[in-house]
């Protein structure tokens, strides 16, 4: 374990016309087609996107926390999310690596970040709860508690999620949006969890071993490979397992998972880590140097590094890889 707990427009148009309401009576007015509406502009730090909810950070973050988004058609650009330890998570841009939101509310002490194939994002507030925010939602729509110390989340292709409660010993999973345990695998001192398409569950210890639940077992299985100081835990559509060392690697560990193999080396403290829906970018949280850095995959070059203001505890595609 790392550290200990911290305590602590879119714009729907009937008709775009200057200086004339919208109406949607008829003869309202010409209307612009369809084609032409994406190539309207929006005001400065107004995103025409469906259901777009998301705060801007320093000035605007004040002006945007008043306005909500009314559905749209045009397509949301994908984002990724950068927890920061503290009581807010970073939203950054995937086209220009940028900064352009935040979320706050419900958030404390962020470690692990998720986001599932629906693009909700799920943020482990460290010893309190996970909560999940609806795709370009602002405030959680579902709350899972029980956990004595989660640190991570995660979820499998039915939209179960699975907290990582390190204290506690567990990997709890839940139903989609309810908040009762539906099972519990024990793993003590528990750092990562990663399902793939059979819904079998790997889990990572901190102390570097591996473990397989097969079938829905709750008791789970060694694996030959391991790693000197676990942390995040992801899974490819190969079933390769991709993990974190807070030693300074990021490992590949392959079916029958009797070795690992160094994807990239000489990292400070890799912490979390993302694999997108493509599964050609790999994003990864260091949290000892306070970025992200993102590489091709699976060859693992260096694409982009982004400077996260000291912030890189956990880090969440938009969507993650999820089978």
């Amino acid at each position: 374990m790392k550290r200990a707990p911290i305590f602590t427009v879119g714009i729907t148009a009937c008709s775009v016309m200057l200086l004339v309401a919208c109406s949607g009576a008829p003869n309202a007015g010409p209307t612009l087609p369809a084609s032409q509406m994406s190539r309207v502009a929006a005001p400065h730090g107004l995103t025409l996107a469906g259901n777009d909810t998301r705060f801007f950070s320093g000035p605007q973050s004040r002006l945007m926390r008043s306005l909500r988004a009314m559905p749209g058609k045009r397509k949301v650009e994908k984002d990724f999310f950068v927890s920061t330890d503290s009581s807010d998570v970073l939203i950054y841009s995937n086209k220009t690596y940028s900064e352009i939101g935040e979320l706050t509310n419900g958030l404390s002490g962020t470690d692990g970040v998720w986001v599932d194939e629906k693009g909700n994002v799920y943020v482990a507030n460290v010893s309190t709860n996970v909560v999940e925010y609806k795709k370009g939602g602002s405030s959680p729509i579902c709350i899972y508690t029980g956990a004595t110390d989660p640190i991570n989340v995660t979820t499998d292709a039915k939209g179960n999620v699975y907290v990582v409660d390190i204290i506690g010993g567990f990997v709890d999973e839940y139903a989609q949006c309810t908040n009762t345990i539906e099972k519990q695998f024990q793993a003590a001192d528990v750092e990562g969890a990663a399902v793939d398409k059979s819904g079998d569950l790997f889990v990572a210890y901190s102390g570097g071993s591996l473990e397989e639940f097969k079938g829905g077992s709750t008791t789970g299985t060694p694996l030959g490979a391991s790693v000197v100081e676990s942390a995040g835990l992801i899974i490819d559509k190969k079933r390769n397992l991709i993990a974190d060392d807070q030693a300074g690697d990021i490992l590949v560990i392959a079916p029958p998972y009797s070795s690992a193999t160094v994807l990239v080396s000489g990292l400070s403290d890799p912490f979390h880590c993302s694999l997108n829906e493509k599964e050609n970018l790999l994003f990864n949280a260091n949290s000892g140097s306070g970025d992200v850095t993102v590489y091709s995959y699976p060859l693992g070059s260096l694409q982009q590094t982004v400077n996260t203001g000291g912030a890189g505890e956990g880090v969440g595609e938009s969507p993650n890889a999820v089978f």
